[in-house]
């Protein structure tokens, strides 16, 4: 098998759906990894084939001792939930609780091609991970609605669809179906651009960092914010969005309100 693999990726798909051909898992609010472990050591690879091997010395601690292909996202957890923002930090060198969660496998031990089989036969050669920076996804069969309700509730990214009979295959795929739950923020108002006195857009950030902006303003709530900025008050706010890009970006945010906190 040839290095770095693209891997699989799931479509976008409009709802939680049940159905016993499907199996569902959590999506995780990370960066997608491939670890590539042998006798020699254990490389990791990114989406798009970036080598961060090394970079993450305690994922690689955990899986000593594992042989094959694996698939998995990387996340860091706060509050026990995974934080994207966290995740970008991390990749930039600074610390944070780092884990790698597992979901597939796509070469055994012995260097036993695995994608041609069907998901529970490749999940089955999943070994058993004996340290905490390492575990392993977590799957239900056929009530993917459940499992998406216990996502939202617990403010988690949303839930992975993916057929059973399903081999793996690199890049997007039908066979794999993402549904993203609505997640809010608390950032900090940058900028408002005004155009003939109403509020156009409003840039946003997170922790010194720029992330993105947001539209749509009502006329009241484009009034409300230009008051308060008159008033001269610290301004944050409150948006609604489907998730991160990969470059720390909210994709579709929408306005909440202003924080009241």
């Amino acid at each position: 098998m040839e290095h770095p693999i693209r891997p699989m990726e799931p479509e976008r798909w409009p709802e939680p759906f049940d159905d016993p051909a499907w199996q569902f898992e959590i999506k995780w609010d990370g960066v997608r990894c491939i670890s590539v472990c042998s006798a020699a050591g254990v490389r990791m690879y990114g989406r798009k084939g970036s080598d961060w091997t090394g970079r993450f010395p305690e994922v690689e601690e955990g899986l000593a001792g594992v042989r094959g292909v694996l698939d998995g996202e990387l996340v860091v957890l706060e509050d026990g939930k995974p934080s994207f923002p966290a995740m970008l930090r991390r990749l930039h060198r600074q610390r944070g609780p780092l884990h790698y969660m597992v979901f597939d496998r796509l070469e055994d031990g012995a260097g036993r091609d695995l994608r041609s089989l069907a998901l529970p036969l490749r999940q089955a050669e999943l070994p058993a991970f004996s340290r905490e920076t390492v575990r392993r996804v977590p799957a239900v069969q056929e009530f993917g609605r459940a499992l998406f309700r216990a996502a939202q509730e617990t403010g988690l990214e949303g839930v992975v669809a993916k057929r059973l009979d399903a081999p793996y295959v690199f890049g997007k795929s039908p066979l794999w179906r993402k549904v993203k739950c609505w997640r809010t923020l608390y950032c900090v108002v940058t900028g408002v651009a005004v155009e003939r006195g109403d509020v156009r857009s409003v840039s946003l950030g997170l922790d010194g960092a720029a992330i993105g902006s947001v539209g749509g303003l009502s006329r009241s709530q484009g009034a409300e914010l230009l008051a308060a900025r008159q008033r001269g008050e610290e301004l944050r706010c409150k948006v609604a969005y489907i998730e991160w890009t990969p470059d720390g970006q909210l994709r579709h945010p929408r306005w909440q309100g202003l924080a009241t906190t």
